[in-house]
C-alpha cells in the first residue's frame, strides 16, 4: 500500500489530534461542540428576529448612558455642528454671451472683488495694475460679458448654494415642518444605525412649497417585513419591498409597501406586529421606488434588511447593564449594615421597635443608612457582609465597554467611557486617527446614499418649478457638486500644516486639496485672507507679509522618562522635513 492509498483509506475524518476543518467546526463533538449556528440566510434571519432586535437596540438608546454618548459622538463627528457642506463647482460648458442682469451683475462683482485685490497687491509690489480681461460688449446699461468655456460659473454656483442653504429651512424641507436639514440628517444616520434601517420619501409636487420639494421622514417599521410573495406580474415582494424579477434573479426595487397610518396608531405598539402582511388587503400604501430613499448600510450581499449596527452589542451591554445594578444594590447594603435587637428569652422584650408588614404579616426588613432595626423572640440574626463594591469592578466594567465598543462603527473605548487615564499621546494620536477614517467611510455613505440623491432631487423640481431661475434642459452641468464632511483638528498642528506645505512644494498636492482636507474652501480662504492684508494697511497695521518657514519651534517640555526615545525621534523627523522643506525651496 502506497503513501495516498494510506491517506485515503482513513475512515471518519482526521484522527484524534489531527488539525483541520472538522475540529474547528467541532462536528460530532469537540472544543467547540456546545456553539450552536444558525444555517438560515441573512434576510431569514432578519425575518425571523427583527421585532426583538430592534425593541431591544431602542431600549438601550433610551435607557443607557453609553448609547446616549455614541448617538451625540457619532452627530458631532460625522456631521458636526454644520453638516455636509455643499460645493457647487459649476463651470462654462461653451463660450456664451451673458445677456441676464443678475448674472451680469453678479459677474461685475466678482470682477471687482479680484480687481480690488490685485490693484492692491500691484501698489503694494510696485508693478503696474492689469484688471481682469473679462471682455465685456458695450459700455452702457445693456452692455453683455463674455465667458469661456471651462471658467466657473459664478452665477449659477452661487444661486445654487443660497438656495440650497434656504431649502434646509423647516418649513421647507420637512413636511411637518418641524425639523431643519441638520436635524433630519441626524434623524436618518441614528435611525439606522438603531433599527437597521430608515426610509426617506421625497415629495415632488409644486403645492408642497415653491421648491415643489420635500421629505418625509419614515421608521423602519412602517415598511412591512411581514408582507412577502409574488405578484401577478412575476415581481417578487420581500419583507415590504417589491422588487423586478428576471431569469438572473432579484433585480431594482420597484415600490416599497408602507402600513397605512391610522388616527390613534402612535398610543400603541410597533407597527407590523399587527400582522399586516396580506398583499393588496388595502392597508398599505405602495410608493413608487422613485420617491424612496432606503437609508440601508448592508453588510451581506443577499441583505434585503439589514440589522441595526450596533446589533452585537445587546447581549454584553445587558449582562453589565444587570451587574451594575447588582453592584449598586450590594454595596447599598452594605453602606447601610449597622444592627438587629433581638431577644430569646422573653417574647415581649424581643418587640421592642418591630414592624410588621400588614399586607403578609412578616417583618419589615427595608432599612435606611443608621437604621437599627428589631426581630421577633426567638428569631437571631445571621450576617451576610457583601463585600461590595467589588475591587475587580473597575477592570470588569473596563473590559465589557471595550467589547461594547468595538461593536459600535466609530466608537473608540476612551472617549465613550470618558476615560482618558490609560491614553498617552502616541496611542491618542492613533486611535483618533483611525477613528476619524471610520467616520469619513460613514460620511461617504451618507451622502452616496442620501445627500447626494436629496440635491440632485431637489434642484431638479427647484428647476421646474423656476425657484432657480435657470434652465432645467442643463441640468447635468448644474447638478456638478462636491460635499463635504466635518473635518477635524489634528493632535499635533503644527507637525500636520508643515507635512501639508511639504506635500504641495513637492507637487504631491494642491492648496485646494489640502482645504478641502480641513472642511476648507481654498477660494474663499485665499479671498479673505487678500482683503484682511488690504484692511490690515488700511487701518496703519503692519502685516507680516512673508513668514518665516518652516515657522520656529516653541522649546519643548522636559519629555517623561518612559517617553524620551519618543520625543528623540520626533525631533529627527522635525529636522529631517525641515531639510527636505528647504531643499524643495532650493530647486523651485
Amino acid at each position: 500500500m502506497n503513501i495516498f492509498t494510506k491517506i485515503f483509506s482513513k475512515k471518519g475524518g482526521n484522527k484524534t489530534g489531527e488539525r483541520g476543518f472538522r475540529e474547528l467546526a467541532s462536528v460530532g463533538g469537540g472544543i467547540n461542540g456546545d456553539w450552536p449556528v444558525s444555517q438560515i440566510g441573512e434576510d431569514a434571519d432578519m425575518w425571523q428576529n427583527a421585532w426583538a432586535l430592534t425593541s431591544r437596540v431602542r431600549d438601550l438608546f433610551r435607557s443607557n448612558p453609553l448609547y446616549q454618548a455614541y448617538r451625540e459622538t457619532l452627530w458631532a463627528n460625522v456631521f458636526g455642528s454644520e453638516g455636509i457642506m455643499l460645493r457647487s463647482r459649476v463651470k462654462e460648458q461653451e463660450d456664451r454671451i451673458v445677456q441676464n442682469a443678475g448674472e451680469k451683475a453678479t459677474l461685475r462683482a466678482y470682477d471687482a472683488r479680484i480687481d480690488r485685490v490685485r490693484a492692491h497687491a500691484a501698489e503694494r509690489s510696485g508693478n503696474p495694475f492689469h484688471p481682469t480681461n473679462r471682455p465685456w460688449i458695450g459700455t452702457n446699461g445693456s452692455s453683455r460679458a463674455q465667458v469661456k468655456v471651462g471658467e466657473p460659473d459664478v452665477f449659477a454656483r452661487q444661486l445654487i448654494e443660497k438656495k440650497w442653504a434656504e431649502w434646509q429651512r423647516a418649513e421647507y424641507c420637512d413636511t411637518r415642518g418641524t425639523r431643519n436639514y441638520k436635524t433630519m440628517r441626524q434623524l436618518r444616520l441614528i435611525s439606522a444605525v438603531r433599527d437597521g434601517d430608515f426610509f426617506i420619501r421625497m415629495i415632488r409636487d409644486p403645492r408642497v412649497n415653491k421648491f415643489g420639494f420635500s421629505l418625509q421622514m419614515i421608521n423602519a417599521e412602517w415598511c412591512d417585513r411581514l408582507m412577502n410573495g409574488t405578484l401577478a406580474n412575476g415581481n417578487v415582494v420581500r419583507m415590504g419591498i417589491e422588487y423586478q424579477y428576471s431569469d438572473w434573479g432579484i433585480g431594482k426595487a420597484v415600490a416599497y409597501y408602507f402600513i397605512k397610518r391610522q388616527p390613534s396608531d402612535w398610543q400603541f405598539t410597533i407597527a407590523g406586529t399587527f400582522g399586516f402582511g396580506a398583499i393588496n388587503n388595502g392597508l398599505h400604501d405602495r410608493i413608487p421606488a422613485r420617491e424612496i430613499i432606503h437609508y440601508a448600510r448592508p453588510v451581506d450581499s443577499d441583505s434585503t434588511r439589514p440589522a441595526p449596527w450596533v446589533a452585537t452589542t445587546i447581549p454584553k451591554a445587558r449582562q453589565l447593564d444587570q451587574y451594575e445594578l447588582a453592584e449598586v444594590v450590594a454595596a447599598r447594603q452594605q453602606a447601610t449594615k449597622t444592627g438587629w435587637l433581638y431577644s430569646d428569652v422573653l417574647p415581649e422584650g424581643g418587640n421592642a421597635g418591630f414592624t410588621v408588614d400588614p399586607r403578609n404579616g412578616l417583618p419589615n426588613q427595608q432599612m435606611g443608612p443608621g437604621d437599627i432595626g428589631a426581630l421577633p423572640w426567638g428569631v437571631k440574626y445571621q450576617a451576610i457582609d457583601p463585600t461590595h463594591p467589588n475591587g475587580n469592578f473597575g477592570e470588569f466594567r473596563k473590559a465589557m465597554v471595550r467589547s461594547q465598543c468595538a461593536g459600535m462603527p466609530g466608537a473608540n473605548y476612551s472617549t465613550m467611557a470618558n476615560d482618558y487615564e490609560a491614553i498617552n499621546f502616541s496611542a491618542g494620536r492613533l486611535q483618533k486617527l483611525d477613528s476619524n477614517e471610520l467616520f469619513k467611510l460613514i460620511q461617504t455613505f451618507d451622502i452616496d446614499y442620501a445627500e447626494r440623491p436629496i440635491f440632485e432631487a431637489w434642484l431638479e423640481m427647484s428647476l421646474t418649478t423656476g425657484a432657480i431661475p435657470l434652465p432645467l434642459a442643463k441640468f447635468d452641468k448644474f447638478s456638478a457638486a462636491v460635499f463635504q464632511g466635518r473635518r477635524w483638528q489634528g493632535v499635533d498642528e503644527g507637525k500636520e500644516a508643515t507635512a501639508a506645505a511639504l506635500r504641495v512644494a513637492n507637487h504631491m498636492s494642491s492648496l485646494s486639496r489640502e482645504c478641502a482636507d480641513k472642511g476648507a474652501d481654498f477660494e474663499e480662504i485665499a479671498f479673505e485672507r487678500a482683503e484682511e492684508l488690504m484692511l490690515q494697511e488700511q487701518l496703519g497695521i503692519n502685516p507680516q507679509l512673508t513668514v518665516a518657514y518652516p515657522p520656529p519651534q516653541m522649546p519643548a517640555a522636559k519629555p517623561e522618562e518612559e517617553d524620551e526615545d519618543e520625543e528623540d525621534e520626533e525631533d529627527d523627523d522635525e529636522e529631517e522635513m525641515a531639510q527636505a522643506i528647504a531643499a524643495a525651496k532650493s530647486r523651485q
